[in-house]
């Protein structure tokens, strides 16, 4: 069961409050019975347990986002480069296909060009389905 951030939170202040309370018993001279001082001890591993478990998924959460981000940012800064011509996203004089950008954001680009009658044959390799571009050549 994962634990969110706030959760081992409040776990670790819960272990805090087990510390304080066997400190106050140690002040107060209080004679805690090696039973009681298990069940505390037992009690604060627990909530430790739990926090560090709840750090980790928190940093493993943490990390897959930066990585997300990162990803997102390539993604923009490269497609902020994209030209539009033919019905295509060109980038450094290479189609790519405007089905794959504009429906899943997916930089594909095109293969070929083969000749044709009336133009060269763009390729996407994902869904194969030719473009037709004017004759550049």
């Amino acid at each position: 069961m994962p634990i969110d951030i706030a959760a081992g939170l409040a776990l670790s202040k819960n272990a805090l409050d087990i510390v304080m309370a066997v400190r106050k018993a140690i002040r107060e001279k209080k004679k805690l019975t090696d039973d009681e001082m298990r069940d505390y001890l037992d009690t604060l591993q627990d909530k430790l347990v739990d926090v560090k478990t709840a750090l980790m998924e928190a940093d493993e959460e943490n990390r897959s986002l930066k990585g997300q981000l990162a990803d997102a940012k390539r993604m923009a800064d490269f497609c902020a480069a994209f030209t539009k011509g033919e019905g295509l996203y060109w980038h450094d004089s290479f189609p790519y296909c405007p089905t794959c950008w504009d429906t899943r954001r997916g930089p594909v680009r095109l293969g070929g060009p083969v000749d044709g009658d009336g133009g060269e044959y763009w390729l996407c390799p994902v869904h194969k389905v030719y473009h037709v571009t004017q004759q550049r050549y």
